[in-house]
């Protein structure tokens, strides 16, 4: 579905800056061998121990909120940690249980409502909008999404700009707000021999020069971006160092920096579907 896309006080765009706390799950899920490799494990733990308290500090002082992606097994682990971005009005949204989901309707919908109970228990709020783990998305997904109240998507990778997305050819109040591999921090700061495999590092500067190119594109089209950060590796020093240059470049350009259910409530708000306007 078409849609109206004048950003609010006459904005030039809107940019999400998201993050998916994958922490232990990255590992665990992606490779059965780290069951018995204490190391990898430590390295996504790395993102709740320091690479998120850096975030957290780096978004406070910049005067910005942010959406983090959050398996349920990582809440479980980390409360706390949970508590404290909630605590400073960053949002917490869905990305399964141990990092998974599944090809059928029972099932992905049982999973999504024991990860919610673990999210409402810890902060007493339900997710309202769903990043699928690796990108896995089945036909019932949107009948799902729907039924169980979420209001935005953040997996599909073939256009820039939102859309509302529709069900047996009629919109319905879910807003796609994709992403893609050129926003994912993972392209340039991640390091590893085993599966998941990545051999190349870049500068933070390299990796948000490329980031700066891509949103002077977008401003051309008054478009949105959207990212796909990871705290166990854009939560280095030199990486932190490198995001805070391009949150300040999106400031000096007037970008709407918001989270991506701000960014959602306000285009169903102005697409037909009022009801869904942030309060």
């Amino acid at each position: 579905m078409k849609m109206n896309m004048k950003w609010p006080d006459h904005r030039p765009m809107a940019l999400c800056l998201s993050f998916d706390i994958d922490a232990e799950t990255l590992w665990l899920t992606r490779n059965p061998i780290n069951y018995h490799h204490p190391v990898h494990v430590s390295r996504g733990r790395y993102s709740v121990k320091q690479g998120i308290p850096r975030i957290l500090r780096l978004l406070e002082s910049e005067g910005v909120h942010a959406t983090f992606f959050t398996p349920a097994y990582t809440a479980e682990l980390h409360p706390d940690v949970i508590r404290d971005i909630d605590a400073q009005g960053h949002e917490i949204a869905y990305h399964g249980y141990l990092h998974e989901a599944y090809d059928d309707y029972d099932k992905e919908n049982a999973l999504m409502e024991k990860c919610e109970k673990i999210y409402q228990g810890i902060i007493d709020k339900r997710p309202m909008g769903n990043r699928s783990p690796d990108g896995l998305l089945y036909d019932f997904h949107l009948k799902l999404w729907l039924k169980r109240g979420y209001i935005y998507s953040s997996n599909w990778r073939d256009t820039d700009r939102p859309f509302i997305h529709e069900l047996d050819g009629k919109p319905i109040p879910i807003v796609e707000l994709p992403k893609d591999s050129i926003n994912d921090d993972t392209s340039y700061d991640m390091y590893t021999i085993q599966h998941p495999e990545h051999y190349y590092l870049k500068s933070g500067r390299e990796m948000v020069q490329i980031w700066k190119e891509e949103l002077d594109g977008l401003l051309e089209e008054k478009g949105f971006m959207n990212f796909v950060m990871h705290p166990q590796f854009i939560g280095h020093p030199s990486y932190v160092h490198a995001l805070r240059s391009f949150i300040r470049y999106a400031k000096d350009r007037g970008v709407w920096i918001a989270t991506d259910e701000q960014v959602a409530r306000y285009l169903l708000a102005q697409n037909g579907f009022p009801q869904y306007a942030s309060k």
